[in-house]
């Protein structure tokens, strides 16, 4: 049996109809959406119909539960004002577009389903087998995953909410966070992400799939319904430029986006800088710490490395402006630099100068920083700032619904 999986459809019926028409020329016999049905896009209503008539089988999501209700909030699970903002509007949007007679079809849906499938016992479920809100991150420790699959018992696991796809299996569970296909998964494009899943005598082999829909007849819905342009900006570069307090370090530094614009005084202040942060686009909250004053756009290499062609390709990729020599006009001395700054030398990536400087931390996956990975040790560096102004309370640490 090959089953697809989707989440988050954040009422766009572009993607949902793509996913229908992409899952079944891939073979998939049934098809199943994980909830959240509303929220983020302009059209919730004509998602109702797409589902029904491609026999569609949904669990319901926090986003359901609360249009159903005609609650005054979504129920996401975010604990950050600024999050909670932009997550109001998106609620607001919603229920004022929603028929009742499709939120008390919401309503009927449960709130997860179980189903032995070829002898495989599979858990739909929405946030986690703890709670329909909670953020199942990749990055949680070890006895986080432990807690939510032990109180699940089945042989798969099948989640959405947070946005963000993986696989993991955890001893004899296979979990699979779905993602969503309502909008990127802050990864640099438009396409959106569900799970394929085959499953024979009692064991499923799942893939990721990468879904091209017209992202562009969705954005043009949500300016035309007169939605944030922060929201319309993630539909078509694949970068979040909300949601950011929720991410952890290690989800956060994936992105290009990093603290929200009302943050930028506080952190100025709290490390000594008095500026300036460029921001990089007015016209949305967020900005990178890449390119600010704990950040600076460049990167420096030891002259025996030279600022090889494939270096200063992947620089620009990054999005680092500069590749310096340490022979160069404030360089040769690192004590003359106002900050630690990325640094290549024969030894690979650190964080600053100097022999005595440990590497950067291994990126994702476990692998090593390659010394051509510019956007790796990007990555590591954003990651480090991050949790340094975490510890420090500069930043408030994530929150989430489950502990």
């Amino acid at each position: 049996m090959r089953i697809a999986v989707c989440g988050g459809v954040y009422s766009n019926p572009y993607a949902l109809a793509s996913f229908c028409e992409d899952a079944r020329a891939r073979g998939a016999q049934r098809l199943y959406c994980l909830g959240d049905l509303g929220g983020y896009g302009a059209e919730p209503e004509p998602v109702w119909p797409l589902l029904t008539d491609n026999d569609v089988v949904c669990v319901a999501g926090n986003y359901d539960v609360a249009i159903a209700a005609g609650g005054a909030d979504c129920g996401c699970g975010y604990r950050d004002p600024r999050d909670q903002q932009y997550a109001q509007i998106m609620y607001d949007h919603t229920l004022a577009h929603t028929s009742r007679r499709f939120a008390a079809w919401m309503g009927e849906l449960p709130t997860e389903r179980r189903e032995t499938i070829h002898g495989c016992e599979v858990h739909f479920v929405h946030g986690s087998p703890l709670a329909n809100n909670d953020f199942w991150w990749e990055s949680l420790p070890d006895e986080a995953h432990a807690a939510r699959v032990a109180s699940s018992g089945a042989d798969v696991i099948l989640a959405t909410h947070s946005g963000l796809p993986w696989i993991r299996r955890f001893g004899q569970t296979l979990v699979v966070n779905v993602g969503v296909i309502g909008r990127p998964a802050n990864d640099g494009t438009p396409r959106v992400c569900y799970a394929l899943l085959d499953i024979d005598h009692g064991r499923a082999a799942p893939r990721l799939v990468s879904l091209a829909y017209d992202w562009r007849a969705q954005a043009r819905s949500m300016r035309e319904a007169g939605l944030p342009e922060a929201f319309v900006s993630t539909n078509e570069t694949g970068w979040w430029t909300t949601c950011l307090e929720i991410l952890p370090t290690e989800e956060r530094s994936r992105g290009r986006y990093h603290v929200y614009d009302s943050s930028v005084p506080e952190l100025l202040t709290a490390t000594g800088h008095p500026g300036p942060w460029p921001d990089p686009d007015p016209h949305l909250p967020v900005r990178p710490l890449v390119g600010s004053p704990l950040f600076p756009s460049r990167v420096w290499v030891e002259k025996s490395v030279g600022r090889a062609p494939a270096l200063l390709a992947g620089a620009a990729a990054a999005g680092i402006a500069e590749v310096r020599e340490l022979d160069d006009a404030h360089g040769a001395d690192p004590d003359t630099m106002a900050l630690p700054e990325l640094t290549l030398g024969e030894k690979g990536w650190r964080w600053h100068y100097g022999d005595g400087a440990a590497p950067l931390d291994p990126t994702e996956g476990g692998q090593p920083v390659g010394r051509e990975d510019v956007a790796g040790a990007v990555r590591a560096v954003v990651r480090s700032l991050l949790a340094q102004l975490q510890t420090s309370g500069t930043l408030t640490p994530p929150r989430y619904c489950v502990g």
